[in-house]
């Protein structure tokens, strides 16, 4: 029998212009599941973390887990 498999995520930042950082969550096939911007890199770094938190709190095995 396999074991579960999870979707794995990337986090990336990238400086776009000289004060705009621009944050992407996606997966390692490339797709696109969060992104945005921020005017410095410390924000870029919290927003895409947090952001990768809140979509792993809300993944739909959480609740196979627990069970």
């Amino acid at each position: 029998m396999a074991g579960p498999e999870f979707p794995i995520f990337e986090m990336t930042l990238a400086q776009r212009r000289r004060r705009t950082w621009s944050w992407c969550v996606c997966t390692i096939q490339g797709a696109v599941v969060m992104q945005g911007r921020e005017a410095s890199r410390p924000a870029a770094k919290y927003q895409a973390e947090r952001a990768l938190f809140m979509l792993l709190l809300t993944a739909p095995y959480r609740s196979r887990l627990s069970a």
